[in-house]
């Protein structure tokens, strides 16, 4: 082992696991010739909702348990690459729901077909044959609960994720904003891929996370962000008190325009042109970022090349399309819409399976433009595991 600093592979070969007690401070740490060492380092929370954060050397698998006995397990970055990936199967909130009561309380699932299809996507995400991944709306909308619902609700989220997140699809859509304009601009920086579904800390944030200057060796530095990352979000999710949620009032907006008369004189193909240029212009600032990352010079056209190119920006032709329906068809819309307009949007256009409620199933289905790919967005839980069965073979 190198002295002073060893690096993660070498402290690997000596332990074997490693454990804290958020509450008190705690410190466990097994070796691998069956030696055991505790040590208490201070600055326990004891308001904290975890009991376990644990790290195991050998599966570099992340465990954790609350102090009401609920465990989880976070995969190991890497466990799944892009070409062998499990499906994914995004899930609305209200999906959510129902398999938290199918765990919790099974006399709130009323439909048979329900309870054994959530069974079902219960087994396959335990087995690793699905990703099912939790998203910054999941969180926000869980902490809008309390007490036990909320416990419950969360419980079941980071139980069958497994620590899968989809990305914010504001960094999604920034990502596709980026590809666009390099080719258009004929920008010979390569942008990294971006896995939309992923193991990484953080990786459902819209704001890349800053690290501090450490000390440390790159390993453990990653390891003990990546631990100190998923702690805190279970941690808040599984705290029984109720977080309020904000009120966007950018909904009022696309009611004056549906309602709008000149509007509604238009052709449907008009219409449609419509939600797409809207679906740029709540977007040009952050296209502009994406540009001068780049090095692209600020330009007017710049929102006109992304509105060119919109077919090959996946979530933000998804955003637009659906705009422009629901502008046409004089949907009213309400503050929740924009978390069904982003986050079931982007999963739609990276996603294998998309389970929605009922009206966001109805309008991403009619505004589908996804050409040789079929939209993969339907509104009951057995219908979903029919189309998962059929892609597992």
């Amino acid at each position: 082992m190198t002295d002073g600093n060893p690096d993660l592979n070498e402290i690997a070969q000596v332990f074997e696991e490693m454990a804290e007690n958020p509450l008190t401070g705690e410190v466990r740490i097994k070796f691998r010739d069956g030696r055991a060492m505790e040590s208490n380092l201070g600055g326990g929370d004891p308001d904290s909702a975890l009991r376990e954060v644990a790290y195991d050397f050998s599966s570099r698998v992340i465990r954790l348990e609350s102090i009401r006995g609920d465990r989880f397990e976070v995969d190991p970055e890497g466990a799944a690459s892009e070409s062998i990936r499990p499906p994914v199967v995004y899930l609305d909130q209200c999906h959510w729901s129902t398999l938290s009561n199918s765990i919790f309380d099974r006399a709130r699932v009323r439909n048979e077909k329900d309870l054994e299809a959530a069974a079902r996507l219960i087994e396959w995400a335990e087995a690793g044959r699905v990703i099912v991944p939790v998203s910054s709306a999941h969180a926000l909308e869980t902490s809008a609960l309390f007490d036990e619902r909320r416990r419950n609700l969360a419980s079941t989220i980071l139980r069958i994720s497994r620590g899968w997140q989809m990305r914010s699809p504001v960094a999604v859509r920034t990502h596709e904003m980026g590809e666009a304009l390099s080719k258009a601009y004929k920008v010979s920086v390569a942008l990294p891929e971006l896995d939309v579904f992923s193991l990484a800390a953080g990786a459902m944030d819209t704001k890349e996370r800053v690290t501090e200057t450490s000390d440390l060796p790159p390993g453990l530095l990653k390891l003990t962000t990546r631990l100190t990352a998923f702690a805190s979000i279970y941690d808040v999710l599984m705290n029984p008190d109720r977080v309020p949620s904000p009120v966007p009032g950018w909904h009022e907006h696309f009611n004056r325009v549906s309602m709008d008369p000149e509007f509604q004189a238009r052709s449907p193909k008009q219409k449609a042109i419509d939600g797409r240029a809207l679906a740029i212009s709540d977007v040009v600032s952050e296209g502009v970022a994406a540009a001068h990352s780049l090095g692209i010079p600020m330009e007017e056209r710049l929102a006109v090349e992304l509105y060119e190119r919109i077919d090959s920006m996946p979530s933000l032709r998804v955003y637009g399309d659906a705009i422009g329906h629901r502008l046409a068809i004089r949907a009213k819309w309400e503050p929740n819409d924009l978390i069904d307009m982003l986050y079931l949007g982007c999963a739609a256009a990276y996603a294998d399976v998309v389970v929605a409620e009922r009206v966001a199933t109805n309008y991403l289905q009619r505004s589908w433009t996804g050409g040789y790919r079929a939209c993969p967005v339907v509104a009951k839980l057995p219908d979903a595991v029919e189309k998962v069965s059929y892609l597992l073979g």
